[in-house]
């Protein structure tokens, strides 16, 4: 039997029902896996000054302490100058990790057969503290590297701070978790140390996708028909479905080029881009601007909002195609949410070819040229999409379940801590 950690204490800066990003999406299915683990697992998480939820809650083996930051009002509220927001933010960073750290040690961290889990740079200060202070053993999770992939390779000062702190965090952690073998070949080539690298890959099952799953064919014609009738007039015509930041990294500006030759062929494409920008960015504005650009207003449809999951699960469902055309994406749950849903996927060349399998089409280079090709193989053979869609629902359930998530973290903690 795979040996298990005796306790975990875990630093992740964003908590459910507080769900904004990926991460928090990460942290809701997999607390909800582990509460009945057997393991007695202490989540610490931020609290925002507006937020309802309970400063502790507890579900079976886990126990969610929602800690209150330092600054949390003046970073987001619109009306400070930006500078006094980010500092206000690092303030407030650098204060729950520091609370965080402390609370953990005096929990008795260092103990024999516990360990201590940072997910992301927002926590590496407190894995760093602990590792230093209390000897503790930690397990790094890297969801992303994002900040080191802009387009130019110029970083900003907070990147590059971003970037010195992760790498540091690497070099103290007894393990490094990474959700892709993409992601680990990555971090490895930029010389982290691949022996101590461990891929878990993440589960699929989020509960509004599976309601979704198990409505009877009746239903789920009707919810697509009443998706479809949004975008397309009188429901007729081909909707391609895009979810995600619209951020650079995530493709869509590669996405809009490529609309023009689409439509040139299937004039009655919408093309449908569920996302907004990132936190203190301008993407929104730059992408109304290249559409206007690139004259494709009629066809490309942005919503500049995140929606439920149970929205964009619906949309994946009505979709003719869903694409993600990310040029990185370490894992990139949304294709696999998609192809469980048994819908034609299009990815671009940052996913990691084991995370699609043959269940998706996968293009090679960050082109409109190719984007469109691969759009317009799907849209333009339908029997040839439903077997695509098929094989990938069948890879997905095959291998990715957040059973099986739980299962194989618990086992690295285990790794760790002994």
């Amino acid at each position: 039997m795979t040996a298990r950690p005796d306790r975990v204490h875990v630093v992740c800066s964003e908590l459910p029902p507080d769900v904004v990003g990926g991460l928090g999406r990460y942290a809701e299915r997999l607390t909800a896996a582990l509460e009945r683990s057997g393991v007695p697992v202490e989540v610490f998480g931020t609290a925002g000054p507006r937020s309802r939820s309970p400063r502790t809650e507890r579900a079976g083996d886990v126990t969610l302490h929602r800690v209150r930051t330092v600054g949390a009002g003046r970073a987001g509220d619109p009306r400070t100058p930006l500078p006094v927001r980010h500092l206000a933010r690092i303030a407030g960073l650098i204060a729950f990790n520091v609370r965080v750290a402390a609370r953990i040690l005096r929990a008795g961290a260092g103990r024999s057969g516990s360990v201590v889990v940072v997910h992301d740079w927002m926590g590496c200060l407190a894995g760093i503290l602990c590792r230093v202070l209390g000897r503790a053993p930690v397990v790094f999770h890297v969801h992303s590297r994002e900040f080191d992939r802009g387009p130019s390779r110029r970083r900003s000062p907070v990147a590059a701070g971003i970037a010195a702190l992760e790498t540091l965090q690497a070099r103290t952690a007894r393990l490094i978790v990474v959700p892709s073998e993409g992601m680990r070949d990555d971090l490895a080539a930029r010389g982290w140390p691949r022996d101590r690298l461990r891929v878990v890959p993440h589960g699929f099952e989020d509960p509004a996708l599976v309601r979704l799953a198990g409505l009877p064919g009746a239903d789920r014609d009707r919810l697509r028909a009443e998706v479809r009738r949004r975008h397309l007039p009188g429901g007729r015509g081909r909707l391609v479905v895009f979810a995600g930041r619209l951020s650079p990294h995530k493709g869509v500006r590669t996405l809009i080029r490529a609309a023009s030759a689409v439509a040139r062929e299937h004039d009655d494409v919408r093309i449908v881009l569920l996302g907004a920008q990132a936190p203190r960015t301008g993407d929104n504005a730059e992408v109304a601007r290249l559409i206007e650009r690139e004259g494709v207003g009629r066809h490309v449809v942005p919503g500049y909002r995140f929606l439920a999951s149970s929205e964009v699960f619906a949309h994946f469902l009505a979709a003719d195609v869903c694409v993600f055309p990310s040029v990185y994406e370490p894992f990139g749950l949304v294709a696999v949410e998609a192809m469980a849903l048994a819908r034609p996927v299009v990815v671009g060349p940052g996913y990691s070819p084991e995370v699609v399998g043959d269940g998706a089409l996968r293009y090679g280079r960050d082109s409109p040229e190719e984007l469109a090709a691969a759009l317009l193989r799907c849209l333009g053979d339908p029997e040839a999409a439903a077997r695509l869609a098929v094989r990938g629902a069948a890879h997905v359930r095959e291998r990715f379940t957040w059973a099986r998530t739980a299962e194989l973290t618990l086992a690295a903690y285990g790794e760790a801590a002994r």
